[in-house]
């Protein structure tokens, strides 16, 4: 199988950002409060440059392929407030929500190029988990959904 793999296409809001879902993660306000610097939930569509998104297309691919999965696409976004360089900081590298259950979303300014390669895998092996489980079992970054996905980069060799 030859999955499809692409770029997604994001609706921007009119002044080009939207603001992603933290609701679930009550660890970014008590990591606020104690000074460290927290990814913003206000985001914009990236444009990351060719080699980091044929990086991510290839990596999604290949993930695609071993899991089983026939399609799936990557939103690349930036957060508004990029990351300090140095510091204490706290953020999402990568997710996936079941919402958009062939999407993948990598926050670019969070990610660097040697880091892509296991963000992408683990989000996919999120995207597989899901398609065989319910919302409920699939949703967030723990439990049978995240032992699944270390499991697939722990299998990455």
């Amino acid at each position: 199988m030859q999955p499809r793999v692409g770029i997604a296409k994001l609706s921007d809001s009119r002044d080009g950002t939207f603001t992603i879902g933290r609701e679930g993660f009550p660890q970014f306000s008590w990591l606020a409060r104690r000074g460290v610097h927290v990814q913003s939930d206000q985001v914009r569509v990236a444009n990351p440059e060719p080699a980091y998104v044929e990086t991510a297309l290839t990596t999604l691919a290949e993930a695609c392929v071993l899991l089983g999965v026939p399609e799936a696409e990557i939103a690349f976004v930036d957060t508004v407030v990029p990351p300090p360089a140095v510091g204490l900081r706290y953020g999402f590298k990568g997710a996936f929500t079941t919402d958009r259950p062939t999407l993948i979303w990598v926050f670019a300014n969070w990610t660097t190029l040697e880091e892509l390669r296991d963000v992408v895998r683990h989000e996919a092996a999120h995207l597989a988990f899901a398609r065989t489980h319910t919302a409920e079992e699939s949703a967030g970054h723990s439990g049978p959904s995240e032992d699944f996905a270390r499991a697939f980069e722990e299998g990455a060799g």
